[in-house]
């Protein structure tokens, strides 16, 4: 019985050492199972260093993977976990956040001693060692560093990058006449597969001086390319501005970089973007054109500017050396007849000059009575100009305070009265044109009433195409709702949106012989009784509803009124519900929710 017993004992205590291991729980996952599992429940690691532990390591005590186990059956057992399972790179670098669950091994953190004694058949693992960059390739120096033999090198580095970067066909090296400076003309193409224009490449000229990097190389976009020079403009501009701020950076950092791979990164990046702002300024450009207009550009117009004043400058020193001539050649006793002439040209040009300010107070003539500007306005791609030929405005009595609709023609005065006190109303209406640079339809000139609402839906107005430079009228415009129409001649989709209108008072200018009269003039007029960011009258209530603050827009006639009851006392037809309102307290129109 000992002896059995003893042979029991003894086929038992080798199980535990070729028992196989739960796949689940050494991998860090959950075992289902849990203590009723028929694995071993132990880490690889931990196994591992229990090896070592109990016996040296050998090639003749490694157990094959294939192993005979008493009773018939064969055990598929696994190699060496610190063999057979890669380190966890993440905590050879410092940390690992899965840290006993991570499935990878986690290698022993020892002091680093170069002379414990090593194993034989221990392998040391190796270290892993930085990436040494190359030593003859430079990127970015510090400026303490800097010299003339390091900015040679770099600028010889970036051309020499240049030149392997792009082949043959997409690189041109061109020489100045003088032979002092070398341009490089390369072409770049888009990479985003999702590129949304034909045109996918775009060339560029480059140069670097003699101290680069210390100064960013210049850059240019040459014209002789199928992109519009428009668009090419606002390239270079838009590159340029990123290569100085990119370079100011570096010098607040104390460090000098070579800058055109990261430049040309961020082309590739922003290159949409930058084709999508100049199609938009070219689609201006051309809008500008059609319509007969000149835009002129600030900087164009001061260089103008200077070169006229210079020129008059120099006229004026020939002038005063003229007369200095004339005077020593004539003798002295001609100077009073010189003084007389003088004077006889300052006055002339003093003339001249008023002259001007008298027609330039003609030109703004017009600006002067009740502006009508509609907010919000949006003209169609081939809308060029509307000009309103008869509007319907409806005016309120300074007197008894009762509105009433007044139809305006073009420049002709209208004499009307008050229904209820007999005043008389006199109103002019001056048109403007509407374009995509000015949202005034036009200045009222208004006596005893003041304007309180446009009634954009009885105006009829004139629209001008852009295609065939002809006009059509349309009618029945409301707010909020874009009008989309056909031009009569060419049949061009023409369309216009205008959201509200505002009224503002445009005060005149005070003069010293006519202060008094202007007083009085102004004390005649009131301010529009409907302005924006001002509640309205009454803050938008009536009789009817005292406590509803706003006046409704009704699509059936296009007029305001503060409630449907108050619509159907002034009004003949049948209402239709109201799409829009205008606030009791800030008079600003919104759609009605």
């Amino acid at each position: 019985m000992e002896n059995s017993e003893g042979e029991k004992t003894g086929e038992s205590k080798p199980a535990p050492q070729m028992q196989q291991l739960c796949r689940f729980f050494s991998q860090g996952r959950h075992c289902n199972f849990g203590k009723k599992c028929r694995f071993l429940h132990i880490r690889d690691d931990a196994k591992a260093h229990e090896n070592k532990t109990v016996r040296t390591p050998s090639q003749s005590d490694v157990a094959p993977s294939h192993s005979e186990v008493p009773g018939g059956r064969t055990n598929i057992s696994r190699a060496a976990p610190a063999a057979g399972r890669r380190p966890c790179r993440y905590f050879i670098s410092g940390h690992c956040t899965m840290e006993d669950r991570c499935r990878f091994w986690h290698p022993p953190q020892f002091p680093q001693v170069d002379d414990q004694p090593v194993p034989g058949d221990y392998a040391r693992p190796v270290q892993r060692m930085r990436p040494v960059p190359h030593p003859n390739i430079l990127h970015e120096v510090k400026l303490c560093d800097l010299t003339e033999d390091v900015t040679r090198r770099l600028r010889d580095t970036e051309i020499k990058q240049l030149e392997k970067r792009f082949p043959k066909d997409k690189l041109i090296i061109q020489e100045r006449s003088d032979g002092m400076v070398t341009y490089y003309r390369v072409t770049v193409v888009a990479t985003d597969p999702d590129w949304p224009f034909d045109l996918k490449e775009i060339d560029i000229m480059v140069s670097f001086p003699d101290n680069y990097p210390q100064e960013i190389f210049t850059l240019d976009i040459p014209l002789d390319q199928d992109l519009p020079p428009v668009m090419a403009r606002h390239v270079q501009q838009a590159s340029c501005e990123w290569l100085q701020a990119k370079h100011a950076t570096n010098q607040l950092l104390g460090k000098v970089e070579l800058l055109f791979r990261p430049f040309l990164r961020w082309l590739d990046r922003t290159l949409e973007r930058l084709f999508t702002e100049g199609a938009r300024q070219l689609k201006k450009d051309i809008d500008i054109e059609k319509a007969g207009l000149q835009f002129i550009p600030y900087q164009e117009l001061q260089a103008t500017v200077c070169e006229k004043s210079e020129e008059e400058n120099a006229s004026n020193e020939r002038k005063v050396e003229k007369t200095e001539g004339e005077r020593t050649l004539e003798g002295p006793g001609c100077d009073d007849r010189h003084q007389q002439q003088e004077e006889e040209e300052e006055e002339e040009e003093e003339e001249e000059e008023t002259s001007h300010l008298v027609e330039n107070i003609k030109i703004s003539g017009p600006h002067r009575g009740t502006e009508v500007k509609l907010l919000g306005l949006r003209l169609g791609e081939n809308t060029a100009t509307v000009v309103a030929q008869r509007i319907t405005v409806c005016l309120q009595c300074n007197r008894c305070k009762i509105t009433a609709d007044l139809t305006l023609t073009g420049r002709t005065p209208c004499t009307a009265e008050c229904e209820k006190c007999s005043a008389s109303i006199n109103a002019v209406f001056r048109p403007s044109m509407l374009h995509q640079y000015s949202d005034v339809l036009g200045y009222l000139d208004i006596n005893n009433a003041a304007p309180a609402d446009l009634v954009l839906q009885d105006c009829e107005l004139s629209v001008g195409c852009l295609s065939c430079s002809q006009e059509c009228p349309i009618q029945n415009i409301s707010y909020g709702q874009t009008k989309e129409f056909n031009c009569e001649h060419c049949h061009n989709k023409l369309s216009i949106l205008a959201e509200s209108t505002r009224f503002q008072y445009i005060q005149p200018r005070a003069n010293q012989t006519g202060q008094s009269a202007c007083a009085v003039h102004y004390k005649s007029i009131r301010d529009p009784a409907v302005q924006k960011g001002k509640p309205l009258p009454g803050k938008g209530t009536c009789k009817h509803y005292k406590q509803s603050h706003r006046w409704l827009r009704f699509p059936c006639c296009g007029r305001t009124y503060p409630c449907d009851m108050c619509h159907d006392e002034d009004q003949d037809h049948p209402m239709e519900l109201a799409t829009r309102m205008i606030c009791g307290y800030c008079a600003k129109e919104q759609v009605n929710c």
